[in-house]
């Protein structure tokens, strides 16, 4: 087992990039607003990647770009452009599927190169090839198992990052075409409409007015809809099979999705190698993976027992994000509003993974006027004793806070 292993954030804009570093990540993947895989998720244009590459590097961490998505040659010209640009101001990284854009960088640039999980790179062989190109890491394809990645790391000269949590994509690792085929947004252009979490029925040629449902629920019928990953619950077997960075999936995800995502699995990897048990507080890591929006959980590939989700493509959720503390003045805390704010009971959820609950009898605007309700991107303060910081998260919770 390695003696230190990273812990890999998403972020898909600036705040998520913060929130990453200070619950506990060790680097974050972040897009440019062009080249990447994620086109929906706020990304950064070249001063926000100044200001991240900036506030990351103070905090001595690391920052990888994602250039994963495959390009025609009319993009070539802008890319150039954009490594010229890099050049000045480096990530520790670029994530790269495509062949293509590996050149490139290997011709203007001497910025490190990871491959991306879309490359489906599932052997040592083509790992080994690839490290003369200045590869320093492949992010490998989520379809193999644990004994497959341990054999992998044994044989490779080049680190393995592996994702431990987040959404699947039911196709090989995630080269998928119905989005592309349905709404003309490619998901291998970064553009997918989740396709897969469609409702859909069988029909035969001759008969088009009598559907067949595979199996039928009140909600519909989803074929292609698959599990969230969650592997904490082997966690340890992962560190053991040499991963040299353990990869949260979600860049479009929310601060609060980041936040906790991060925060949990901070605790359970410094549990990992520390030397503790980290199974002995494995019921409170996963009720609080269960706070966050999730479909239902599954081990992924890791176990070679994959699952597809039949009931619906909705999200699960026993918690409502509701504020992020922006500052605690003695008694009072004040609050960005993220979703509306009555008083009532509430739980804060800190850095270091702790809950602490709190009643919130009333609410104050920043003039001290009390109000009744606080609405989306208000800043209200309440005024209370307990032990916050600046970015902990405030939540409702429909279940009991987790002690």
């Amino acid at each position: 087992m390695r003696e230190q292993v990273e812990l890999l954030s998403p972020a898909g804009n600036i705040e998520k990039i913060k929130t990453a570093i200070n619950y506990g990540a060790d680097a974050v993947y972040t897009g440019y607003k062009s080249f990447g895989l994620r086109s929906r998720a706020g990304n950064l244009d070249k001063n926000g990647l100044k200001e991240a590459l900036e506030y990351v590097h103070k905090a001595n961490r690391k920052l990888y770009l994602t250039l994963n998505s495959y390009l025609f040659d009319e993009e070539f010209d802008e890319l150039v452009d954009f490594i010229k640009f890099l050049n000045n101001y480096p990530p520790d990284a670029l994530i790269v599927s495509d062949m293509g854009v590996l050149s490139l960088i290997n011709e203007l640039s001497d910025i490190p190169v990871h491959i991306s999980t879309q490359a489906n790179i599932t052997n040592s062989y083509a790992a080994n090839f690839l490290k003369p190109f200045n590869v320093e890491r492949i992010v490998l394809a989520r379809e193999m198992t644990i004994g497959d990645i341990k054999l992998f790391a044994d044989k490779s000269r080049v680190d393995v990052e592996v994702f431990i949590h987040g959404a699947m994509c039911m196709a090989y690792s995630g080269r998928c075409f119905l989005s592309a085929y349905f709404t003309n947004r490619s998901a291998n252009r970064g553009d997918c409409a989740q396709s897969c979490r469609w409702k859909y029925k069988l029909v035969e040629e001759k008969r088009e007015d009598e559907p067949i449902y595979l199996e039928e629920h009140k909600e519909g019928t989803f074929i292609f809809n698959s599990y969230d990953m969650c592997a904490m619950p082997i966690l340890d077997e992962i560190v053991d099979a040499n991963a040299a960075s353990l990869k949260i999936e979600g860049r479009m995800k929310s601060v609060y999705y980041v936040a906790v995502a991060t925060a949990v699995y901070r605790k359970a990897l410094d549990d990992i190698l520390n030397g503790r048990n980290f199974k002995d507080n494995i019921d409170y890591y996963m009720n609080e993976l269960k706070k966050i929006s999730h479909r239902p959980y599954s081990l992924g590939f890791y176990k070679n027992q994959p699952k597809q989700y039949v009931q619906s493509s909705g999200y699960q959720r026993d918690c409502n994000f509701v504020g992020v503390v922006e500052k605690v003045d003695v008694d009072k805390i004040f609050i960005k509003v993220r979703n509306q704010i009555k008083p009532g009971r509430y739980e804060f959820f800190t850095k270091d993974a702790k809950v602490v609950p709190v009643e919130i009898d009333k609410l104050y605007d920043i003039n001290s006027n009390e109000k009744t309700v606080g609405n989306p991107n208000e800043f209200l303060y309440i005024k209370c004793y307990v032990d916050v910081e600046r970015r902990d998260i405030l939540r409702k919770c429909e279940s009991k806070p987790a002690i």
